[in-house]
């Protein structure tokens, strides 16, 4: 079974326990930060979206259109029965992905550590071809070179990282000029190895 495949299907049957607890949690200061940069009324991309709350629901609220995109058939469900205004949500593999339109803002908030070690560094060209000029990107991602399995809800979920100087250099090489890299961000009990946010300068 691939990483991707794994992911997929605990995901899937996890769905309501992971519900039960994101409908609680709270809506980061960073994302809060990042909505704040958009554009008002502007279009948001939330890669690995799943129910869609705290997030999408917290960016619809907000006035912006969301588009979600999660691989969890199951967690796709939940989103799309909440009925957000201004949302759309997609069951999608990320690379697999066909959006129609260019957004002003990418989220991706506890996803792209999910994405094979091999596609990780696929992921900064695809994302500035999603982004409009002047859009921006913010991550949360694994600080050490690998990958390995662990298990979350009773669950075994893959995950994978670069390099920091690596992602950095993808970045850069993508038309992406750096805001910050927050290592070791702690945010009321909640721990995340790095959190970026990048902008696409405009070309």
């Amino acid at each position: 079974m691939t990483g991707i495949e794994m992911n997929k299907q605990s995901y899937n049957k996890i769905a309501r326990k992971w519900a039960d607890v994101r409908n609680t949690s709270f809506v980061s200061k960073l994302v809060v930060a990042f909505a704040e940069k958009i554009t008002s009324g502007g279009s948001i991309l939330d890669v690995g979206c799943g129910t869609g709350q705290p997030l999408a629901s917290y960016l619809c609220n907000k006035g912006f259109e969301v588009t979600g995109v999660d691989a969890s058939e199951r967690m796709i469900e939940m989103a799309q029965s909440a009925n957000l205004p201004n949302a759309e949500f997609i069951t999608s593999d990320f690379f697999d992905y066909q959006p129609t339109k260019q957004f002003d803002g990418v989220l991706a908030w506890d996803s792209f550590f999910h994405f094979p070690r091999e596609k990780q560094p696929l992921i900064y060209p695809m994302v500035s071809d999603l982004l409009k000029p002047g859009g921006y990107l913010l991550f949360t991602c694994g600080d050490a070179d690998g990958e390995h399995v662990d298990h979350m809800m009773g669950e075994p979920f893959y995950y994978s990282a670069l390099p920091k100087d690596t992602i950095r250099q993808l970045l850069a090489g993508n038309g992406f000029t750096l805001e910050y890299a927050h290592e070791n961000f702690v945010e009321k009990r909640t721990q995340r190895d790095l959190v970026i946010l990048a902008k696409k300068l405009r070309r």
